[in-house]
């Protein structure tokens, strides 16, 4: 029987075999999605608390006076 090696040490979180480059882009993709979808809803929001700007009545016309 061969004799196997043994583990020394372990590190939670951090893996050598593959890149952080993954994670970053999942927080990108999830906090686009975020920005994304609370736009409009704030956007919305503003409008609807804005009370609504009426125009001013128009002059009589002078030239139907006569």
């Amino acid at each position: 029987m061969t004799r196997r090696g043994r583990i020394l040490a372990t590190k939670w979180g951090m893996n050598p075999n593959s890149s952080s480059l993954g994670v970053d882009v999942t927080f990108l993709l999830f906090g686009a999605t975020a920005v994304a979808m609370a736009t409009p809803l704030i956007g919305a929001l503003i409008r609807w608390r804005r009370p609504a700007v009426t125009p001013p009545p128009s002059p009589p016309d002078a030239s139907s006076e006569s």
